[in-house]
């Protein structure tokens, strides 16, 4: 049953970390934002405030690269950064206004489409699904916290 677990996990994560897939969704949902800052994008509005090292860590990339984003996204006003009072070389980063408004398009799109996906299902399966979801990331958000080194 394990090997099921895991095998149904990573088709999940793999779902939604495909670039592809990031790019349909970016054009149905009728946005202008590069394929390469969705991801970024979606993980700041989810974590904000949040900071470059933090990023990179969670989307397993350089902080280099993570901060030549940041600043793509600044750029196009998306986003606004702020130096840490404690260290300067630390970039606080958040949503603009423009940037939330571009989250709840992304949001809304997303609802869309989870409706879709789950169509057929009952709304007794969606609670069950939710419950058993919910009960997993506590129960790896705890794992997490507790098997760091």
């Amino acid at each position: 049953m394990e090997k099921e677990l895991i095998q149904a996990l990573v088709t999940i994560v793999s779902f939604f970390n495909r670039t592809d897939r990031d790019k349909a969704f970016i054009k149905d949902a009728g946005v202008d934002l590069e394929a390469t800052s969705f991801q970024l994008f979606v993980t700041i509005g989810r974590m904000q405030p949040t900071n470059v090292s933090d990023l990179a860590n969670i989307l397993g990339k350089s902080h280099s690269s993570v901060s030549r984003q940041i600043d793509k996204l600044e750029e196009k006003k998306l986003v606004v950064t702020k130096a840490a009072t404690t260290d300067a070389r630390i970039r606080f980063i958040r949503l603009t206004k423009s940037g939330e408004e571009l989250k709840k398009i992304l949001d809304a799109e997303r609802i869309n489409n989870i409706n879709k996906a789950l169509a057929e299902w009952s709304k007794e399966d969606k609670n069950s699904l939710l419950v058993n979801l919910r009960h997993l990331a506590e129960t790896l958000s705890t794992f997490d916290k507790e098997n760091l080194y």
